[in-house]
């Protein structure tokens, strides 16, 4: 508010200096209102700061504002458990390493991955004996030479241990036990948690000696190849949303800089909570500056309009109708500026579009600062 006092006193000193001036020097220099215009002295012109600029064209869009986040695809985020109860005794790895698909993660030690193996060596060589006896049996059976309940039973008892063989088979195989080196009596007290894929540790929550169930989380590794946003939508707008549009958007960490997307896909349903959609958007770009779960602010561009426009500081406004002053020639030592009536239309990011340029050229040098104090003038030498 003081500087607006001081360049008001700045310019009435102005003008009243100029009012002192003779009869001839006034008719060239004082402020005058001749067919809706204003004219200047250079020095008026210098205290109000008037600067000028010429209309341009301009998109100015019709958007949808939207907050999100960084995300990737449920494919590239894997957590990573124990399939049977044990206590840590290795880790390889913290929350930033980059891993490959298979490497080694941890080491658990467990009695009960012991003692499934031992069941397989029990099993496998049972299978084996019972295998050899159902084969007698039959034989038998076909000669009449045994009973038929006889045959039976050496058949069920075969079959069960092939079914129980099986299945410590594949426990063992995802707990990664080479069935080779079992069978040769090789029992390990320790079995490893292997990376499912490729990718960077996000978590990793455990220690040397902790005992560890099935339902504990580990690790949790993300793949960040594919980030994307994930965006709300509310519903008054998820009509405007399409695939293909254009997103510009920024993340708290890097504010002054806007990075720009592409809408992928809109979601069908509605939260009911939120009342709003899901909106993928595809990151254009190196996705490595980002980190999974970093907050976005993200314009959508529904619209691009190809506008006349100028900076919202041209327009003033007087009696509920808009104007704006264009510079024109005027005489040694000052300038005239001439009041133009204009209909405006949208706002975007500090321009105004002007949806007629009657009385206007796109040549023409427009005020875009010091409007405010010409329309006052304009008033006061009325």
């Amino acid at each position: 508010m003081r500087i607006l006092s001081y360049i008001s006193m700045s310019l009435a000193l102005l003008w009243a200096c100029s009012d002192a001036k003779s009869p001839e020097e006034n008719t060239a220099s004082e402020v005058a209102n001749i067919s809706n215009s204003v004219t200047l002295s250079n020095e008026q012109i210098q205290a109000i700061n008037i600067r000028t600029a010429r209309i341009q064209q301009r998109n100015l869009n019709n958007v949808i504002k939207a907050n999100g986040y960084v995300d990737v695809p449920p494919q590239n985020n894997a957590v990573i458990s124990p399939l049977i109860p044990g206590y840590v005794r290795k880790v390889n790895f913290l929350v930033g390493d980059n891993v490959k698909k298979g490497q080694v993660m941890a080491e658990l030690e467990s009695m009960e991955f012991i003692d499934i193996q031992q069941q397989f060596a029990e099993q496998n060589a049972r299978e084996g004996y019972l295998r050899e006896e159902y084969e007698r049996q039959k034989l038998l059976s076909a000669k009449d030479a045994v009973s038929k309940k006889t045959f039976l039973k050496s058949e069920v008892e075969y079959r069960t241990t092939v079914s129980t063989v099986a299945a410590l088979k594949s426990k063992l195989a995802l707990l990664g036990v080479n069935i080779d080196e079992l069978s040769n009596g090789a029992v390990a007290s320790r079995y490893l948690l292997r990376a499912p894929m490729a990718g960077s540790v996000s978590k990793m929550e455990t220690m040397i000696g902790k005992y560890i169930d099935p339902s504990e989380e580990i690790f949790e590794i993300v793949d960040t190849k594919h980030m994307h946003l994930e965006l709300q939508v509310y519903e008054q707008d998820a009509g405007k949303v399409a695939k293909g549009q254009k997103v510009w958007f920024k993340v708290p960490s890097k504010a002054d800089s806007i990075y720009e997307g592409e809408v992928f896909l809109v979601g069908k349903d509605l939260s009911e909570s939120k009342r709003s959609i899901n909106v993928h958007v595809h990151i254009h770009g190196d996705e490595s500056r980002f980190t999974v779960g970093m907050y976005a602010n993200a314009t959508i561009v529904t619209q691009e309009n190809p506008s006349n426009t100028l900076p919202v500081t041209a327009v003033v406004t007087e009696g509920g109708h808009n104007y704006v002053f264009k510079k024109e020639s005027g005489t040694a030592g000052e300038a005239l500026f001439a009041k133009v009536p204009v209909i405006t239309g949208m706002e975007s990011d500090g321009l105004v579009e002007l949806r007629s340029m009657e009385g206007l050229d796109e040549n023409d040098e427009i005020v875009v600062n010091g409007a405010f104090y010409l329309i006052n003038a304009f008033a006061g030498s009325e």
